[in-house]
């Protein structure tokens, strides 16, 4: 079952969300994966599953990992399921 996002977890998002264009523009930070605990950025890492064994170690609770990424960059495609 998933859990809906805390108001914590809404408050880190918020965070990151005010921050991205800063992020975005140092490009060292381009496609990094961030953990975002207590309004601030707690590390920075080069795949998702380091930033998430991290958060796991350091044992916080209500955190988020966000990748630094343009989403108006992405593209995304929709097609329909073939059966042969």
């Amino acid at each position: 079952m998933i859990m809906p996002p805390s108001d914590k977890q809404r408050e880190n998002y918020e965070y990151f969300q005010r921050e991205l264009k800063n992020l975005l523009s140092n490009h060292d930070m381009t496609d990094k994966y961030l953990i975002i605990y207590d309004l601030g950025i707690s590390g920075v890492f080069d795949t998702f599953e380091s930033a998430y064994r991290e958060a796991c170690l350091k044992d916080y609770k209500d955190y988020i990992i966000q990748q630094v990424i343009d989403e108006r960059k992405i593209v995304n495609y929709v097609a329909p399921a073939v059966v042969l």
